[in-house]
């Protein structure tokens, strides 16, 4: 593994005499030598290292228990989740949640507004706790956006938590509600994914059918001119990607990107830093492809600066 960027709160498991000077060129990572990592889940300064065998190790910033242990901010181990085989992690600006192959949740972190979808939210939650209420459900895949979660079920279920300021729920103007709720909007299409950004988030359904919804300050959800809200409350199917083939979607603090089956990514959202890859600076609130790519077969979106892209 390799990694480049700024070493603060031992983000990038680097001493403290290291953290002043940014790492511009990729450095070889020898902190888990010979244990394959199977997937990378970045908050605002920290970081969630999901390894073959299920186990999670974490770095970085631990002020709101984000670390899911106690003490040391380089990288180690979460202990309290070493009985489970974690298939899948995710992160907020200051919480993380993982799923288990059992279909389990677990949260931890930042828990003030109600983003660990816990009945009795705390604002610091330094060890993995089972969300009680998604226990009669088998959760296939999670997101995280800044301070909201979302989880989908193998029965297609969207089920989302925590901050709504903005719809990001999409369960209308409900207030924050502390456990998960099921976003019934969506009942009946058959998901693939779902997907989250700051406060904006994303369902494709298994047809290629894009749904988005939350904030769209920036035309983050592809919805066009012609529908120009700020907040859109509800899912919203996304017609301007009708036809285009998706088959995976992520997002950025306020852009989103979307792979189709042609290998062509499309983009949408804020531009003011270059990241939706159009030779401009500019907001673009319709799906637009990205002409220089081509063959793309994996996308990420970074917040707010960079879009990812492996190209064969």
């Amino acid at each position: 593994m390799y990694l480049w960027g700024e070493g603060r709160s031992e983000l990038l498991g680097l001493e403290p005499a290291e953290e002043a000077t940014p790492v511009s060129v990729p450095q070889k990572w020898d902190y888990l030598k010979g244990r394959r990592v199977e997937e990378v889940a970045l908050g605002e300064k920290h970081a969630l290292f999901l390894l073959q065998d299920g186990t999670v190790v974490s770095s970085g910033s631990n002020e709101k228990g984000q670390l899911g242990r106690r003490g040391n901010p380089l990288p180690e181990q979460i202990q309290a989740l070493e009985a489970q085989t974690i298939v899948q992690v995710a992160c907020g600006r200051e919480h993380s949640v993982a799923v288990c192959n059992k279909g389990c949740v677990f949260s931890w972190g930042a828990g003030t507004e109600g983003q660990l979808g816990m009945d009795s939210p705390k604002e610091v939650n330094f060890i993995p706790k089972k969300i009680k209420s998604l226990s009669e459900v088998r959760v296939i895949q999670v997101a995280c956006g800044l301070n909201h979660s979302l989880a989908l079920s193998n029965d297609c279920v969207v089920y989302s938590w925590g901050q709504n300021t903005y719809g990001q729920l999409g369960l209308g103007k409900e207030s924050y509600p502390l456990v998960p709720q099921c976003v019934k909007s969506l009942a009946g299409i058959p998901l693939a994914q779902v997907a989250a950004g700051g406060a904006h988030s994303f369902a494709l359904s298994l047809s290629g059918s894009v749904f988005g919804w939350g904030k769209n300050n920036a035309g983050q959800l592809g919805l066009g001119k012609r529908r120009i809200r700020k907040r859109q409350f509800k899912p919203y199917k996304v017609v301007l990607l009708g036809g285009a083939g998706v088959t995976y979607i992520c997002c950025g603090d306020e852009h989103t990107a979307a792979l189709t089956k042609d290998g062509s990514i499309y983009t949408f959202g804020s531009g003011s830093c270059g990241q939706l890859g159009h030779n401009s600076t500019e907001n673009e609130s319709r799906p637009q492809r990205v002409t220089s790519l081509y063959g793309v077969s994996q996308v990420a979106c970074g917040s707010p600066l960079d879009l990812v892209s492996q190209v064969h």
